[in-house]
Formats: C-alpha cells, structure tokens, sequence
C-alpha cells in the first residue's frame, strides 16, 4: 500500500497543475481516502468512477487488451482522468478545467 506521506505529495503536484479543479482517491470498493472536494460530490465522485473503472476492467479484460491504465474523458467543462491502480486497490480522479 501507498504510504500516506507519499499519497499527499502526489497529490501535492498534481493540485500545483494548472487547472486542476478537484482531485479524489479512493479504494476500488468506492470508499474515499483523500479528496479536496465537498463530502457529498466526493462521494459521487467516488461511487460513480468505481462503477465506470470496473466496467472498463471488465471491458479490457473480455477483448484480451492487456490491462486498463488510464481513462479520460473529456466534458464540456474539461476533463476527467481516472488512473485505476488494481495492485494497489487505488483510483485516482483528477479533475481539469478547460484552459
């Protein structure tokens, strides 16, 4: 597991990002570790990427694609990227705006 020391200072440079809006972590069962968003859209957040990443496990896994490392998806306000870490049992949620 990812020592919490090493956690904050991740997070730490990628809030430092310009245009970061929000970043979320939180465990593959859809439980929030670490978030700089308000309780309720971090629970959202949370609960809906859990859905979406093991979708796209289970996607990746049935096309034989080899394993899932990122997804992005891109809104009108900007992006999402979403980096599902299973030998950690972590999915990191970063939020972008458009610059």
């Amino acid at each position: 597991m990812v020592s919490q020391e090493k956690l904050q200072r991740i997070l730490s440079r990628l809030k430092a990002q310009d245009g970061v809006r929000g970043i979320v972590v939180t465990n593959m069962e859809g439980l929030p570790l670490s978030s700089d968003l308000d309780p309720e859209t971090t629970e959202i957040v949370a609960a809906i990427v859990t859905s979406l990443v093991g979708k796209a496990l289970e996607a990746v896994r049935e096309l034989r694609e080899g394993s899932l490392s990122f997804l992005t998806l891109d809104t009108t306000k900007g992006q999402i990227n979403i980096a599902p870490d299973v030998k950690e049992g972590l999915i990191l949620v970063v939020l972008k705006s458009t610059t």
